[in-house]
């Protein structure tokens, strides 16, 4: 009966173990670009992805979330430079497995539309008003992007 109590609890943490590794493995993956980190699998609508990048900026930059409102001016109205732009349209980038045609920032004037194209994008929302039509077919030739 000892020896039976034994093995059930050595099999238990045994398969402990093998959970345990999966997900580490599953994580190492993630880590390693072949798919969304955790923190974006929650994402599921324009307004998750929209707070998701207000705290990207504020963590990354610094930037008091009070300044990052949707009408926010992203040209010099939250205090980034235009390399710091950059880089966040890059982090955008990677972290979602897209791609941003160039001038990206001349189409986005506020915080709310790089949100909404990221989400257009994603196909979380529907296309923005201010996508213009050469600048959605860039967008579509570099992303696949849905109907």
């Amino acid at each position: 009966m000892i020896a039976a109590a034994a093995l059930r609890k050595r099999h238990f943490h045994a398969m402990n173990l093998q959970r345990i590794r999966v997900t580490l493995r599953a994580k190492v993956a993630v880590h390693k670009g072949r798919g969304m980190s955790e923190p974006i699998l929650g994402i599921t609508n324009w307004m998750h992805l929209f707070r998701w990048i207000v705290k990207l900026i504020r963590d990354e930059y610094g930037v008091d979330e009070k300044v990052l409102t949707r009408n926010a001016v992203l040209d010099g109205g939250i205090g980034l430079t235009a390399e710091q732009l950059e880089q966040v349209l890059d982090h955008i980038a990677e972290t979602f497995e897209l791609t941003f045609p160039e001038n990206t920032l001349n189409e986005t004037v506020r915080l709310e539309d790089l949100c909404t194209l990221t989400a257009w994008m994603r196909g979380l929302f529907k296309k923005p008003d201010f996508v213009t039509p050469p600048f959605e077919e860039r967008c579509r030739s570099l992303n696949n992007v849905p109907a």
